[in-house]
This record gives C-alpha cells, sequence and structure tokens, in this order.
C-alpha cells in the first residue's frame, strides 16, 4: 500500500500510517528544536573572559624579581662554562702544537686528558641545567600558583564560564570590555606576596 493515495480532485491523501509518521518526526523536530534553543540560551548566558598573563608575569613584581634572579643565575652559569671551554680550547691547542714532538705515548695521554676535560664541560653543562631548570620551578611556581588562584577568584566572582589566556595567541580578536588582565594586577599588586 502507498502512504499516500491520489483523491482524484488533484489532492493527495495522506494514509494514517503516514501521519503517525509526520506526527512524530514533527515532535521529534520540535524537541531538537528545544534542545537547541536551549544550548543557545546556556551559551549566551556563559560568560567569557581573557587575561594576557604575559603581561601579567611582566608587570606583578615577585614574578620581575624572579626573572632578575633566574638571569643573573643564568650569567653566572654561562661564564662559568665559557671559563672552561676556553680553558679547553688552550689545552687543546697546546697539544695541537706540541704533538708533533710528542711520543706515541704521551700523545695518547695528553688525547685522553683532553677527552675527559671535554666531558667534564658536558658533564657541567648538564647540571647547570638541571640547576637552573630546578632554581626556576621554584621560583616560578610559587609566583603561578598565585595567579592561577587569583584568576580563579575572578572566575567565580564574576560568573566566568571561562577564562582565556591571550598570550597563547588562540584568541585572534576580543572584546576589551571582557579581558581581565588588569582586575588580576590591580589583586596581585593589593597583596603582591606570591603565598598570597
Amino acid at each position: 500500500m502507498l502512504p499516500f493515495s491520489p483523491a482524484g480532485n488533484g489532492v493527495i491523501r495522506i494514509s494514517s500510517e503516514e501521519s503517525k509518521i509526520m506526527s512524530i518526526s514533527r515532535m521529534g523536530m520540535a524537541a531538537v528544536l528545544v534542545l537547541l534553543s536551549a544550548g543557545t540560551v546556556q551559551a549566551q548566558a556563559a560568560r567569557v573572559g581573557y587575561v594576557n598573563s604575559d603581561q601579567v608575569l611582566a608587570e606583578y613584581e615577585p614574578a620581575q624579581e624572579a626573572r632578575l634572579g633566574l638571569e643573573a643565575a643564568r650569567q653566572e652559569g654561562e661564564s662559568e662554562l665559557q671559563l672552561l671551554d676556553r680553558g679547553l680550547r688552550a689545552a687543546f691547542d697546546e697539544y695541537q702544537q706540541q704533538a708533533m714532538t710528542m711520543t706515541p705515548e704521551a700523545r695518547q695521554a695528553r688525547e685522553l686528558e683532553l677527552q675527559n676535560q671535554q666531558q667534564a664541560l658536558q658533564s657541567r653543562t648538564q647540571e647547570l641545567q638541571i640547576q637552573f631548570q630546578e632554581r626556576q620551578a621554584e621560583l616560578l611556581q610559587p609566583i603561578m600558583e598565585r595567579v592561577t588562584a587569583v584568576i580563579e577568584e575572578i572566575r567565580v566572582e564574576g560568573g566566568y564560564a571561562l577564562i582565556l589566556d591571550s598570550a597563547s595567541q588562540a584568541i585572534l580578536a576580543g572584546d576589551p570590555a571582557l579581558d581581565l588582565t588588569q582586575e588580576v594586577l590591580n589583586r596581585l599588586q593589593a597583596d603582591p606576596s606570591p603565598g598570597g
């Protein structure tokens, strides 16, 4: 049986089965539209803000102090490594000048000394890198915890669903009214200690 049949006067008559299916389809569509409109209302109600974390860290005094301390430690480490490198280069240059006049045993012993010096330089480089990373984490962790806590306070108090970081370049354009950077800085400067 056809779902619809001609009525003879040019009108298409719909069978009762087709009528039920269309009725169910309409109810389903209505339910989908209600859900979609509810999602739209929720999306409109969700507040989103953003913060420029680079600016916050550049202007937050404890972060500035940490950056200066880390820069001093980095320069100190570089100076030490440059001194060790110059010593190794000088020893290698001396070896090259004297190599032709050395006995094979003396040459081999000198090459071993140079290899040991080079390995010591590489080991010290790795040690300093690890020390720097540990110091960086030690200095920055309480600062980042404080910044994150302030952002979370603002999120909760302001009823924000999300606060994004514009420094991550995930935000291509944004309403300046949604920029919470200055609010974060104001709260951090009111109590600048990283421990809160």
